[in-house]
């Protein structure tokens, strides 16, 4: 879906070129959409409160009729998120991970997820952590210095593998850059966590503002 490559996965791998998307959504959508720096349609975001359906699902394309491909639940009464590969009303092979909050302030959230090494066949897992930053940026793009939606991550070798940066306009959330090619895979985990934390505080600002889980971007 997004032209990635599997890499080995048993230490940093050299830099490969970076792939860059918009994250969009207004004020009055009840969705996400991810493009191409094109502007092409990648992934519809549906946004739900209801109690039996994620609070996020991604769908291909550019609305619901396209299939889901990951999901991601805000448990009640738990700072963790649960993210998962594939569409769990279709299939019982569905991926799940969890995304914990390592950090009182929600600044950092860790997740991991199997990588598979090309070269001898064997998989091992990688742990992966989503840190706030207003130091770290995509390339060109000047964050907002009150925005608390800037993120980078990182894996256990430091490695920085994609940026996401808070561009707040009426359409566009941000743009996230992934500085990697590790597979579809790897790339479906990016969006879903990426836009499980911003969707999380999102609800989060707009609770303390008195406004629920719609409203504000």
């Amino acid at each position: 879906m997004f032209d990635s490559k599997d890499q080995p996965s048993s230490g940093p791998e050299k830099p490969a070129a970076c792939r860059r998307y918009n994250i969009c959504k207004t004020c009055f959508q009840r969705n996400y959409t991810v493009t191409s720096a094109q502007d092409r349609p990648l992934l519809y975001g549906e946004i739900s409160s209801f109690t039996h359906k994620p609070d996020l699902m991604l769908h291909t394309g550019s609305d619901t009729h396209g299939p889901v491909v990951a999901v991601c639940k805000f448990p009640k009464f738990s700072s963790a998120l649960k993210v998962g590969l594939g569409n769990p009303d279709d299939s019982y092979d569905t991926q799940w991970e969890d995304m914990t909050k390592e950090t009182l302030g929600a600044s950092e959230y860790r997740w991991s997820m199997p990588f598979r090494r090309p070269s001898d066949g064997s998989h091992g897992r990688r742990t992966l952590v989503w840190k706030r930053t207003q130091h770290v940026t995509v390339e060109g793009v000047t964050p907002s210095k009150l925005s608390t939606r800037n993120y980078k991550l990182v894996d256990q070798w430091g490695q920085l593998l994609a940026v996401f940066t808070s561009e707040r306009t009426y359409r566009k959330c941000g743009v996230l850059q992934v500085n990697v090619e590790y597979g579809e895979d790897f790339d479906l985990m990016v969006f879903v966590t990426c836009l499980g934390l911003y969707e999380k505080a999102r609800r989060r600002k707009n609770k303390s503002a008195g406004g629920g889980g719609g409203g504000a971007p």
